[in-house]
């Protein structure tokens, strides 16, 4: 999935948990904790592949439930202990939603839990041995082709559907990350 697929995908998630649990509009802190959960699985196996050839492919220890899952339980101990329950449960959803995700990644050839059981299962390395942009490249590059086929038409209007209903809900929910934004970005004048 593409990064801001998983950001979608987790906040949809959170965003109703957190209706049906707080019934509070999500604040910037509580935002940037899921924003940053749903995407530090590739941010730190993308690397480890595609720049340093560390793990076979971009689903490594970031992504396994045997390494990940335990790091993830244990940060998410200490921010409950420490009150920050709703920023706690944020931070899982998203990691979770993430992991959840590329399981479910139906375009990468159906279902796929071997992408969350690395070391046991290692996921078959990559036939060409391309660098971080080169990697990234080929695979937005295809991305932006296949969007663009007449035959993906309908494809194409759900995708922006979903986008415009997911930015409906963030709207109800107060826009997190704007006040955050306005607040510690300023801008030259």
């Amino acid at each position: 999935m593409w990064p801001w697929e998983h950001l979608v995908f987790g906040y949809v998630l959170y965003s109703v948990l957190n209706g049906l649990v707080w019934g509070r509009p999500i604040n910037d802190g509580t935002g940037l904790a899921l924003a940053v959960a749903t995407q530090l699985p590739d941010l730190v196996d993308k690397p480890l592949s595609w720049t340093f050839g560390l793990v076979a492919t971009g689903y490594g220890p970031a992504h396994s439930l045997l390494v990940a899952g335990p790091v993830a339980l244990g940060v998410a101990a200490v921010l409950w202990t420490r009150g920050r329950t709703r920023v706690a449960v944020a931070a899982l959803v998203g990691y979770g939603s993430h992991l959840f995700a590329d399981v479910l990644a139906l375009r990468a050839n159906g279902p796929n839990v071997a992408r969350t059981l690395w070391p046991l299962i290692p996921q078959a390395p990559y036939e060409s041995d391309l660098g971080f942009f080169e990697r990234f490249t080929e695979y937005f590059g295809t991305f932006l082709l296949q969007m663009m086929h007449t035959e993906n038409v309908g494809l194409v209007l759900g995708y922006l559907a979903i986008f415009l209903v997911v930015a409906v809900r963030w709207v109800m929910d107060g826009m997190p990350g704007i006040r955050w934004a306005r607040r510690n970005v300023q801008f030259a004048e």
